[in-house]
């Protein structure tokens, strides 16, 4: 099912009912047919009498539902209203904001805020469980007010370190991290070594070589050409959140960072979305 350029009609078409929504969800989850999360055996009895179905192993009673370990655990959000969230998260254009998502779904913005959370945090471990490997090269940034030569950093200022592997696979859909760096000392505009030497080590792989790193504040820009996609980041945050604080900065970069992998490759998000939940939440 091609959802890249299905039209919010066409979606709200396709997903018309909650049983229309397991039945995809279903085949989502298990591809194969139902497999026993505690003893694998592929077959299960269905209680339907529920919101949503009941599977029970046959052979060892084990009894799962289908949301059961995923972001929609415990949610008493209909399904419909999370597959939507899903198609207006993967909108190539700009994604969605709270405020839209609950207009949209007719839920409070609190419940539209905390479905988009989860899904955000989804996509962080996502991330991070993909470090870079291959050639590499780092930059710094900054996300925040406009470049100030003051050698203080400005509270709206927020300092990142960029890292891209260009000889990336096909296979990869992870070839970029961002990551805000918070500084000991809150008016320093300076990555320090140590800080470098800690995105290193959480987000690339130890057999990586040919490591580039470029941070130098006033290193000129050509020498730091991942400030362009930085930019991007930023346009984006911007032009779709009206910016944003230090609070939640990282999950919202983790966004940027999917959307910009698989958009390269020109892949659907929305499948990447949803498979991302059924991933095991914490």
């Amino acid at each position: 099912m091609d959802f890249s350029n299905m039209s919010l009609e066409q979606f709200n078409n396709q997903f018309t009912t909650e049983n229309s929504c397991v039945d995809y969800l279903f085949s989502v989850r298990w591809p194969q047919g139902f497999v026993c999360p505690r003893c694998s055996h592929r077959h299960a009895y269905v209680t339907s009498t529920r919101r949503l179905p009941l599977y029970e192993c046959c052979y060892c009673r084990f009894q799962v539902s289908l949301i059961s370990g995923t972001v929609m655990e415990g949610s008493r959000t209909e399904l419909r209203k999370w597959m939507l969230t899903f198609f207006l998260l993967a909108r190539q254009e700009k994604g969605t904001t709270a405020v839209e998502l609950s207009k949209i779904i007719q839920v409070t913005y609190k419940t539209a805020w905390s479905i988009l959370h989860k899904i955000r945090s989804m996509i962080h471990i996502s991330n991070n469980q993909i470090p870079l490997t291959g050639s590499i090269s780092i930059n710094s940034a900054v996300y925040g007010r406009p470049f100030n030569p003051s050698v203080h950093k400005h509270p709206r200022e927020h300092l990142l370190l960029i890292a891209a592997s260009p000889n990336h696979t096909e296979e990869t859909t992870t070839f970029l991290k961002i990551k805000h760096v918070i500084p000991h000392n809150p008016t320093s505009r300076h990555i320090t070594r140590s800080e470098i030497i800690n995105f290193q080590t959480q987000h690339i792989d130890s057999s990586a070589q040919n490591i580039s790193i470029t941070t130098g504040l006033y290193t000129p820009k050509r020498l730091r050409p991942l400030l362009s996609i930085t930019k991007q980041a930023s346009q984006w945050i911007n032009t779709t959140f009206h910016g944003l604080g230090a609070t939640h900065l990282q999950l919202y970069l983790e966004e940027f960072i999917l959307r910009f992998s698989l958009f390269s490759k020109n892949i659907s998000l929305f499948p990447r979305l949803v498979k991302l939940c059924f991933s095991i939440y914490p």
